[in-house]
């Protein structure tokens, strides 16, 4: 039955009035709003019209639907009715610095933290962290970690504790207070081992909150397996022969405990739909589509009590919307519990790739070994390697997975994504003191409509210099190379693979011309975002180079690299450079004497 508070004259007002505008959904941020909900609910204080007892926000049918779900079991003390007090402004989020707050500051002031602002000497306190949920009383954090102690004989890490105590807050009532949990940290961290052991407390949990369903998906299958397997193996031992029940079967792993029928299942993203979660848990969330989790996961857990949505994952360049959006929404309305809780160790934005301090504001468990590893992956990416099949260009691999840093917009299907940030070739401004050699000179057509000439030279220090010329003709581009190799005596020449036939007989350095295609191209956009990375090219005066490197577009492709998106876009003089700077890469062979 609707509640008379929905009723009244007031409220059909002041929900006119906050609708109008068609705002987002104050608690998912990802669909337009169609009710007002009363803060606190009208189930959970006593509601007197017109007294400012409460405020209305925003919200979907979903999260509507799912709130009075939780809140139909509720059966809390209800306090006689106030005398009307004055309306009163509703408190302002907290104040924090683009940096979060720190370990000591008075907002972390909670019961169930004190024990954990005492950050160890190996540990770090998360850059950015949601204020603790005013609804809470308490957390089940420290039960969790008692649990995992004695299954395994190893204590939680302190993160672990921390993300335990925060993700596991619960009301007086002994609900949980937060409907999504997001956690990101940079790689090889304890992450898959918190999240076996929290699918495994969880699904114990039906005592409290009847059978408990549990569903881990993510980005990869084999993955979210491999995380389990060690728990499949434990249960599978003859002291739990007549308490877990384990599937193995490929596509079907889950364990079962027999007392209820509760169950920790493993699944692809793709097949999540229909499921009815307990507890939802996605891993690698940055290459989950939204859709899955908003379509597949959430709606199947909105009549459940206490479920809950643990969203955990690495920074990545090419992450869909999902965490993009809500971490934009964290950031940017830290204080907001109201949305879902954020809780991210992280370099901050202007750090550079080899400031120790930010590697460590990413690693919430540090140690010498992970020092060491760090700066090994940091010289395998300035030697252009990369161990993310995902991200060919290893500075952005080295910047997602050791600094987790993530991107402020979400990947683009289907149109590629720019080759550089404007910024980041604007910062490349410059010019070299002195040349190491005669330099590369790179000839290119334009699909019959003209040509571009390129010149690369290097300072024998690891930077390059770049220059050259969109032209309207191809014999215009001829001109503009022989000017280039009059002032650079010896310097070498490549050509489009296509046009080598149409040199010039009389042009220098036309026997010994390379020819240069598709291969050179792909290891060019790769060597290019690796130089401008470090600022290791430079360029003065470049309005035609510069048009055109803001213009590409580039895609992955399937067998490793990076190709340049066909988007009508003018490349023959990017392509030449890309050329130039590949070649620049190779000392030239000496030749035999005869």
């Amino acid at each position: 039955m609707t509640s008379p508070a929905y009723a009244t004259p007031g409220y059909v007002r002041e929900r006119a009035r906050i609708l109008a505008d068609g705002p987002m959904c104050a608690i998912c941020r990802c669909r337009v709003a169609t009710e007002a909900d009363h803060v606190p609910p009208v189930s959970r204080h006593a509601h007197v019209d017109g007294t400012g007892c409460c405020t209305l926000r925003p919200s979907c049918a979903t999260c509507a639907r799912r709130q009075g779900a939780i809140l139909s079991g509720y059966r809390g003390p209800r306090p006689a009715p106030p005398i009307a007090p004055p309306p009163s402004p509703a408190p302002a989020a907290p104040v924090h610095d683009a940096d979060g707050w720190p370990a000591d500051d008075p907002i972390w002031d909670v019961d169930w933290l004190e024990a954990l602002r005492d950050v160890p000497a190996d540990a770090t306190w998360p850059r950015l962290m949601t204020p603790p949920h005013p609804a809470a009383v308490g957390s089940y954090g420290d039960q969790l970690a008692a649990y995992a102690l004695e299954r395994t004989g190893r204590p939680l890490r302190w993160w672990q504790r921390l993300y335990a105590a925060r993700a596991l807050e619960h009301d007086a009532a002994g609900l949980l207070c937060w409907d999504a949990c997001d956690l990101t940290v940079a790689r090889q961290v304890g992450k898959s081992y918190l999240m076996r052991e929290a699918c495994l407390w969880r699904m114990h949990q039906g005592g409290r909150w009847d059978v408990q369903t549990v569903v881990h998906t993510g980005k990869d299958l084999p993955v979210c397996v491999e995380i389990q397997r060690p728990a499949r193996r434990w249960a599978r031992g003859e002291a739990f022969a007549d308490v877990y029940k384990v599937r193995d079967a490929n596509g079907q792993e889950q364990i079962e405990l027999l007392a209820d029928g509760s169950r920790w299942l493993v699944k692809a993203k793709e097949s999540v739909y229909g499921l009815t979660a307990s507890m939802a848990v996605v891993d690698e969330a940055w290459a989950v589509p939204a859709t899955i989790i908003e379509e597949g996961l959430v709606p199947t857990m909105v009549e459940l009590p206490a479920s809950q949505l643990w969203l955990v994952s690495t920074a990545h360049r090419k992450a869909t919307a999902l965490m993009v959006t809500r971490r934009n929404v964290a950031v940017a309305e830290l204080g907001n519990t109201d949305a879902d809780l954020w809780i991210e160790w992280s370099a901050p934005p202007g750090a550079d790739l080899d400031d120790e301090a930010g590697w460590r504001q990413a690693s919430p468990h540090w140690t010498p070994r992970r020092q060491r590893l760090i700066g090994q992956r940091l010289t395998a990416a300035r030697a252009g390697e990369t161990d993310d099949p995902d991200e060919p260009d290893p500075f952005e691999a080295f910047a997602a997975q050791w600094l987790n840093r993530w991107p402020t917009v979400r990947r683009r299907a289907g149109h590629g994504e720019p080759l550089l940030e404007p910024a980041a070739w604007a910062a490349c401004a410059g010019a070299l003191a002195s040349y190491d050699g005669p330099g590369i000179v790179a000839l290119e057509e334009n699909r019959g409509t003209g040509a571009a000439a390129a010149f690369v030279a290097g300072d024998g220090d690891g930077r390059y210099e770049v220059d050259g010329r969109a032209c309207q003709s191809w014999s215009e581009a001829i001109d503009l190379v022989r000017g280039f190799v009059a002032a650079r005596p010896g310097a070498r020449l490549i050509v489009g693979a296509r046009m080598n036939n149409q040199l010039p007989a009389d042009l220098p350095g036309r026997l010994g011309a390379q020819r240069a295609g598709t291969t050179e191209t792909g290891r060019g956009l790769v060597l290019l975002r690796a130089l401008a990375a470090e600022r290791r090219v430079v360029h003065d005066g470049t309005v035609d180079l510069d048009d055109q490197i803001i213009r590409a577009r580039v895609h992955n492709l399937a067998g490793g690299g990076l190709g340049l998106v066909n988007n009508n876009a003018r490349t023959d003089l990017l392509r030449a450079t890309l050329w130039a700077l590949d070649a620049a890469q190779v000392t030239p062979p000496v030749p035999a004497i005869r």
